[in-house]
């Protein structure tokens, strides 16, 4: 009796242990794949808020860009004003500056230029002929000058809607790259709860 009753207690035992065992490798199995899931679900998370922190970059600068546009192109259209006034006046100081000529060639051809009035006149032309063309000479400067600030600031648009084309171009690129990633990230949980 005492052999059978140390048998029974050791089959016990032995079941008992392997029973335990069997419960141990099941809760580390249920233990590993929380963990799996819950370190999925952070990287989820992560990859959420760092796409949506680029999104937000992104769409900051894309607004920058046509915020930039946008006042590049007022200051072409006050530019244009500008030079449109310039060249307005240009035709008048050249205008002006003809009549000058034309008064003092007339003044030279009078009969009367042997006079010394007459020859004041005409030193008198000369000088405002000359403060004209001063005149002249400066306010073509500045109509070339303004001519070349809008050819600038019409560069200046075209690169900046080249950084936005170039900035909603990746913009799309990271949206189908964060949407393959959801979907590997799927595909993985559905793997991990099947198992």
């Amino acid at each position: 009796m005492k052999i059978l009753l140390s048998i029974a207690t050791f089959l016990i035992l032995s079941l008992s242990m392997n029973a335990q065992s069997n419960f141990n490798t099941q809760a580390m199995q249920q233990n590993r794949q929380m963990h799996q899931q819950m370190n999925a679900q952070n990287q989820k998370w992560a990859s959420e808020r760092a796409s949506a922190d680029q999104q937000w970059q992104m769409r900051t600068m894309m607004n920058q860009s046509m915020n930039k546009v946008g006042k590049t192109e007022k200051k072409i259209s006050n530019e244009e004003k500008n030079k449109q006034k310039l060249e307005e006046k240009t035709a008048k100081l050249n205008s002006d500056l003809k009549k000058q000529q034309d008064q003092l060639t007339a003044l030279q051809n009078s009969k009367n230029s042997s006079n010394n009035d007459s020859q004041k006149e005409v030193e008198k032309k000369k000088e405002q002929i000359s403060k004209s063309e001063e005149k002249l000479n400066k306010s073509k400067n500045e109509l070339e000058a303004s001519s070349k600030k809008i050819e600038d600031l019409k560069k200046e648009i075209e690169i900046s809607l080249t950084e936005k084309a170039e900035l909603e171009k990746k913009d799309k690129e990271d949206k189908e790259r964060k949407q393959k990633q959801e979907e590997i990230n799927q595909a993985l949980l559905k793997n991990m709860k099947s198992n």
